[in-house]
């Protein structure tokens, strides 16, 4: 992801947002009108545990076709938000991927939107779990972990904030700014969803396998499966010691997809290299968990940029990575947090074109490493976006999702209590629980 330029906070058009614009508490006539603008959900802490209910009890599509969630040999993780026209593009090629049938396919989403949820529905091809990241702005949307109208403007001064009163003022990023909910979501999201894989599934499962991460703008080859086993099969000869396998790089340009095709590369593990398609195991993520207080207290709002500094300097060696020199996951998501102007087909018709020119030449019988390199990348700088101490601990509640109540330290301690005399909740239920996943807007 880029570095932090400040971004100006948008509710997402799928999601039913309840007003924009304030930024204090009012006063005499205009108290009605702010607290139509400003409801934060009723009952949040029912809301997080009758999605932590469906999650725990999540339906698993085509077992009877495919066969029990504990024979899948390849556990392929999708993190998902509301770009359906990409999420299109990265399903389609999933079925079309080699040995696709083997595999168990996890949806993890921040947001309930019909017809994501609809087009997951509707995948046949392989086993398929759908998984809710609880703390969304979907759901908080007017309050932390959402933009709470009482937090700070991202860009006024320490003591310009503090003259405000606003919630957070105390807890700006290292380069003065204050948080953005959309921003701090994505790698609140993350974290929870590695969590909840390995907690949630995979030990529920009994599953030892790899598990591969992918996002809603990917885009795989067809032998995406097969090159990742040839990996796994060779991984002593290859690189014994490789923490991360990836399948997917940023290349400049194509010319050598040919030549490299069956070509590997064994290098330090760097975020912005090899963060696409990139492939560990539970003995890789429990070193990672252990370093949890590093994760959630690092200023960078990127989860890849801190995981690099996690590998630095909390793990015990620093992660090295084994990639295919070809790459065989695109990235063609032109249009995202930091670009709007794009189209989203055409990147899509580009890895098409390039996989299919080379489409001879897929499969290889054998992979061979011919890049091996020690020398690591500098590091950026932190990118900022993750001052708040509220951030800190809900990441840090988040690091076990299924070990503790949630709700109770959220509530206590990093929830913002929203004043009784300002707003009085309605008496009736948000939705309907039981069709959490069913509901357009509001989950």
């Amino acid at each position: 992801m880029a570095s932090y330029q400040g971004i100006q906070e948008q509710q997402p058009s799928a999601i039913s947002s309840a007003g924009k614009g304030n930024k204090s508490k009012p006063k005499g006539d205009d108290l009605e009108d702010w607290r139509k603008l400003f409801i934060s959900p009723v009952g949040m802490d029912q809301i997080v545990e009758s999605i932590n209910f469906l999650n725990s009890h999540h339906e698993v599509l085509n077992v009877n076709k495919f066969g029990p969630v504990n024979t899948s040999t390849v556990v392929i993780v999708v993190q998902v938000h509301e770009r359906i026209e990409y999420l299109k593009y990265v399903i389609s090629t999933l079925e079309k991927t080699r040995g696709i049938e083997n595999a168990l396919l996890v949806f993890s989403h921040d947001l309930s939107f019909e017809p994501i949820n609809q087009l997951i529905r509707s995948i046949q091809f392989c086993r398929v779990i759908q998984i809710f990241y609880p703390y969304n702005i979907q759901i908080f949307s007017n309050t932390y972990p959402g933009q709470d109208p009482d937090d700070c403007p991202e860009r006024i001064s320490k003591d310009e904030a503090k003259s405000m009163g606003c919630n957070n003022w105390e807890f700006p990023d290292k380069y003065g700014h204050y948080r953005v909910a959309k921003v701090t979501q994505i790698k609140h999201h993350w974290w929870w969803k590695m969590n909840y894989v390995f907690d949630g599934i995979m030990a529920k499962y009994n599953l030892n396998t790899y598990v591969i991460l992918l996002e809603e703008d990917h885009y795989v080859s067809p032998d995406f499966l097969h090159v990742f086993n040839l990996m796994i099969e060779h991984k002593k000869e290859f690189c014994d010691d490789c923490r991360v396998l990836c399948l997917g790089t940023y290349l400049k340009n194509y010319k050598n997809f040919q030549n490299d095709i069956d070509r590997l590369g064994v290098h330090p593990w760097f975020s912005s290299k090899y963060n696409m398609g990139m492939a560990i195991n539970r003995e890789t993520w429990d070193l990672i968990r252990n370093c949890s207080n590093f994760f959630c207290t690092y200023d960078d709002y990127n989860w890849d940029w801190t995981l690099l500094q996690v590998s630095l300097k909390c793990m015990p060696s620093k992660m090295r990575v084994i990639f295919a020199k070809a790459p065989r996951v695109m990235h063609i998501g032109d249009c995202g947090v930091h670009t709007h102007k794009c189209q989203p087909h055409d990147a899509a018709e580009k890895a098409r074109s390039l996989f299919s020119q080379h489409n001879n030449s897929l499969f290889p019988t054998s992979l061979h490493v011919t890049d091996n390199s020690k020398r690591m990348l500098k590091p950026s700088k932190p990118n900022g976006g993750w001052g708040d101490v509220r951030d800190h601990k809900l990441c840090e509640a988040n690091s076990f999702p299924l070990k503790v109540d949630p709700t109770l330290p959220l509530k206590a301690a990093v929830l913002h209590e929203v004043s009784d005399a300002v707003l009085s909740p309605p008496q009736t239920p948000l939705y309907n629980a039981s069709k959490i996943t069913k509901v357009d807007g509001v989950l």
